[in-house]
């Protein structure tokens, strides 16, 4: 929640100047006439929060705009170097840290690949490190924060990863706190799914819209949800938990106790287990048979596949695509989203998942006789670090209270 601190006086400069920079974030370039109309703002009152926002080098006039009259209004946009964030995306494999600038773009990462018999104690050890050496190369005038991103579940509200499944030693592990002791900085904790949704929502093509699902396929399937702009999350933060939707009441039980949760069928991992039976066994794939007999298959190997018509890859790739389809469809007619994305490791296969998924929607959501929902393959590049890095910028933006971060 927004918080704002001080006298009365102090609250509305700190709400005005966190509603104007939202907006010039939001429209990625506007007027100050427009920002007077768009925010109900006179124009003297607008003057001095641009002046100081300016003067704080937070935004920058960038050029001007052509209008009917012949006046060529000064447009205002944010300043990519006013203000930076950390980012971190832990996964099951590798943690990758990175620098953002103000307008999501990465100016720096590293990575750091675990290796076996890696300690929690030593990750963290390397993480810290790494992060420590992002800010020493780093010429940010400001650092609004560090935003994690990590397989749940979380606890987001306390920062703590609670238990991720196939983490071995990893419970309870207090990240915030062990952050925030070492770099005073604020730090923001949340899931990979809600990471990518807020990337989509503030850099992607999901600034075209007010309510859309992100849904991921990578080790596990998961969705960030946005509903009236705003990231939906749950009561405790434990919404949009899609992976765990029933697709087979008889089918085998998965680790959260339920039976036949498409992420028992659909993940890459499981994926991956049916593409190496498949070679196992003999059926027809030379291209597959060939690889297996060298070693284990990988993802890349079932793209390449499908790249060159595998018959196995895709006859698997539809299968996974009926899957996704069938929570999707119970998605789409609760929540009648205008779009969906489908973003994270299964966008790399293209459209051999996008065509029979939307093939499947198209043929059984309610509406689909009055209006369909838009399906798109996310395009954005590292959005789990995106939109890791949003988490602090956000909340710098609605703090309000910039000089605190000089």
């Amino acid at each position: 929640m927004q918080r704002f601190l001080g006298n009365n006086s102090n609250i509305m400069k700190q709400r005005n100047r966190a509603l104007i920079l939202n907006m010039i974030k939001e429209e990625g370039g506007i007027s100050r006439a427009e920002l007077s109309k768009r925010t109900g703002l006179s124009r003297g009152g607008i003057t001095p929060i641009i002046n100081e926002l300016l003067g704080m080098e937070l935004i920058a006039e960038t050029g001007v705009s052509v209008t009917d009259s012949g006046r060529r209004p000064i447009i205002l946009e944010l300043n990519a170097s006013g203000c930076h964030a950390i980012a971190v995306d832990l996964t099951r494999k590798k943690f990758t840290a990175a620098v953002v600038d103000f307008t999501g773009r990465i100016v720096t990462q590293e990575q750091y690949w675990f290796v076996e018999n890696d300690t929690l104690d030593h990750i963290l050890k390397r993480l810290k490190e790494t992060i420590n050496s992002l800010l020493s190369q780093s010429r940010a005038k400001r650092i609004a924060g560090i935003g994690v991103v990590a397989p749940g579940p979380l606890d987001i509200y306390t920062g703590v990863i609670l238990s991720p499944p196939n983490f071995w030693g990893w419970l309870n592990i207090p990240i915030k706190q062990i952050l925030e002791d070492e770099f005073r900085l604020p730090v923001f904790l949340d899931n990979n799914a809600n990471a990518y949704a807020m990337a989509e929502k503030n850099y992607g093509r999901g600034r075209e819209y007010h309510n859309f699902i992100y849904t991921v396929v990578d080790e596990g399937i998961g969705a960030g949800i946005i509903i009236d702009d705003r990231l939906y999350r749950g009561k405790g933060g434990f919404g949009s938990e899609i992976g765990h939707i029933s697709i087979n009441m008889e089918g085998p039980k998965c680790e959260c106790g339920n039976n036949g949760c498409v992420e028992v069928y659909a993940t890459i991992p499981q994926i991956m287990r049916q593409v190496n039976n498949y070679a196992e066994l003999g059926i027809p794939s030379s291209y597959l048979t060939e690889i297996r007999s060298r070693r284990l298959l990988n993802w890349n190997d079932i793209l390449h596949g499908l790249e060159i018509e595998d018959p196995v890859c895709l006859n698997l790739i539809r299968k996974v695509a009926v899957y996704l389809g069938n929570i999707l469809v119970t998605l789409i007619n609760v929540l009648e989203p205008e779009a969906v994305f489908i973003g994270s490791d299964i966008a790399g296969a293209g459209d051999h998942i996008l065509e029979p998924v939307k093939e499947y929607l198209y043929g059984r959501t309610v509406t689909k006789d009055i209006h369909k929902t838009d399906l798109f393959l996310s395009n954005l590049k590292h959005a789990s670090l995106v939109g890791g890095a949003m988490l602090a910028i956000q909340h710098f933006i609605d703090s309000g209270s910039y000089e605190l971060y000089e």
